[in-house]
């Protein structure tokens, strides 16, 4: 099936009742979630996973170029598409920041889809977001890559204020989640890893704690890091996802 989102992709299923939405994390790609996806779509769910605009590049100046308003965007209109395919359960899943967005469309008054939740995602945090030494190694080594490190060097300041202009927006948008999160009344799921480079791992206890109408699925994966859905020791978190979604759609 053609889908309209550039560098999006869809696995159709064998089970027309069910599907998926999976969206990736900053300055990553539609492969954090191929493994996953793969898995969902052999169990015969319909999975979309999204490319949010300027990633999955060898310049980390590309990520600049859009705004996080511009990803929450298109993270609505890809959940806007899979509502037009009529499945009877639509769920919404992401991971970092792909979790704070798939957690702004769980939380809108009018969410139709079943469920969904999110994989170590900073939706709300006791201090802002900082990932900018993380964000910086990156964007060195693929400059080192394409061997252009004194072009980076040279913009490593302009850089920086952009990424802390995206960490601005992002911090904003989760603002106005947090003021939705009694909307959320579906099943949710939450992944966070104890080994969490990026995140404060217990962070996700305050959202638990604010999705006050939720039934919440919560696992806590001691020894696992950030990009939970690609490490090497996945398969209780593979099993969590499973078992959270045959709950949701086959639930009797």
């Amino acid at each position: 099936m053609n889908v309209p989102f550039d560098k999006a992709v869809y696995l159709e299923g064998q089970d027309k009742k069910v599907g998926i939405l999976l969206f990736h994390a900053y300055t990553g790609s539609t492969r954090d979630m191929n493994l996953l996806g793969r898995l969902l779509n052999r169990q015969g769910y319909n999975v979309l996973v999204p490319q949010f605009s300027g990633h999955d590049t060898q310049d980390i100046k590309s990520v600049l170029d859009f705004s996080p308003n511009i990803w929450r965007q298109e993270a609505n209109d890809a959940y806007h598409w899979m509502l037009g395919q009529k499945f009877e359960h639509l769920l919404v899943f992401g991971l970092s920041l792909g979790g704070v967005m798939a957690t702004d469309i769980i939380s809108q008054k009018d969410f139709q889809g079943s469920g969904g939740g999110i994989f170590n995602a900073p939706v709300m945090t006791e201090e802002p977001i900082n990932i900018s030494n993380s964000f910086m190694h990156l964007g060195k080594f693929l400059a080192s890559q394409r061997h252009d490190t004194e072009t980076f060097v040279e913009e490593f300041d302009d850089i920086l204020a952009g990424h802390w202009q995206q960490m601005k927006e992002l911090e904003e948008i989760k603002e106005e989640i947090a003021s939705q999160l009694v909307n959320v009344k579906v099943p949710f799921y939450i992944a966070q890893s104890g080994q969490d480079e990026l995140i404060e791992p217990d962070d996700s206890y305050l959202l638990q704690d604010h999705l006050v109408n939720a039934r919440i699925d919560f696992h806590y994966f001691p020894h696992n890091t950030h990009s939970i859905p690609t490490n090497r020791d996945r398969k209780a978190f593979e099993k969590s996802v499973l078992d959270f979604i045959k709950q949701v759609t086959q639930p009797f």
